[in-house]
């Protein structure tokens, strides 16, 4: 009997020592490598928000810098790849945004004595004639002009001095100020759409014994024939004396 459990002590030891020098099981973290990659692009012709806007149909983060002309792009290779080919695409030269230059011309219409602003210029006769045929003031009168360049899809804000009325003694300014939100052009490129256009002129009356001033606004949004002086609006001054809105526009390329 003895015998027998040395032999099963003997048989124990060797199992025994498996158990102790078994290694315990490392748990390996579940670690996922990012395979996205990014990428900037420099622009030579297209406006970047307008390709950025494009480019959002692929899986991926794509972020436009207008004033260097760039875009920042994060992603996958697949989509890179698309991408690289879309901007090669798009970024052609008839892409460049285009230059629009608008003349914004305040006229004043009187039947009484009017000492405001200046003689009309002659490209401005074809439209106070049609202005003529529906509302015949004695007189017609240039009270501002503004010349500005924007590009496609810019926004504009801008005003001016123009002049001012002698009242109570003083010299009461009239200010003009103009604004839109963006332009754009039809598919053809001749006619200009303006985009929640905003002209506000503030003008100078008396009041009793002291001065007070009327603002005198015209908010449309308008197309333009490219070349066309369009008259967009009118604003009365008073019973003999109304304020109209002339336009015009032209595409440089």
């Amino acid at each position: 009997m003895k015998r027998y459990w040395c032999a099963l002590l003997l048989m124990a030891l060797p199992l025994a020592a498996q158990e102790e020098k078994k290694p315990e099981a490392k748990i390996v973290p579940d670690v996922k490598v990012s395979t996205s990659i990014s990428k900037l692009f420099v622009l030579k012709y297209a406006d970047p928000d307008r390709i950025a806007n494009l480019l959002r149909v692929f899986n991926a983060v794509v972020t436009p810098n207008t004033e260097m002309h760039a875009l920042a792009v994060r992603g996958d290779k697949e989509s890179m790849n698309a991408i690289e080919d879309a901007i090669t695409r798009l970024d052609v030269p008839a892409a460049a945004p285009k230059n629009i230059d608008l003349m914004v011309y305040y006229v004043i219409g009187a039947d009484g004595e009017n000492n405001l602003g200046g003689p009309l210029p002659k490209d401005l006769d074809s439209a106070v004639a049609a202005l003529k045929t529906t509302f015949p003031f004695k007189e017609y009168r240039l009270l501002d002009v503004m010349t500005i360049r924007t590009r496609v899809g810019q926004r504009v804000d801008t005003n001016s001095n123009a002049g001012a009325l002698t009242l109570e003694g003083l010299a009461a300014p009239i200010t003009n100020s103009f604004h839109m939100d963006s332009s754009s052009l039809s598919p053809d490129g001749t006619t200009v759409r303006l985009d929640r256009m905003r002209s506000m002129t503030r003008f100078p009356y008396r009041s009793g014994n002291s001065v007070s001033y009327s603002d005198l606004g015209i908010n449309q949004d308008m197309d333009i024939k490219e070349g066309q002086k369009a008259v967009v609006g009118r604003v009365g001054i008073a019973k003999d004396q109304a304020l109209f809105l002339v336009l015009s526009a032209k595409v440089v390329q």
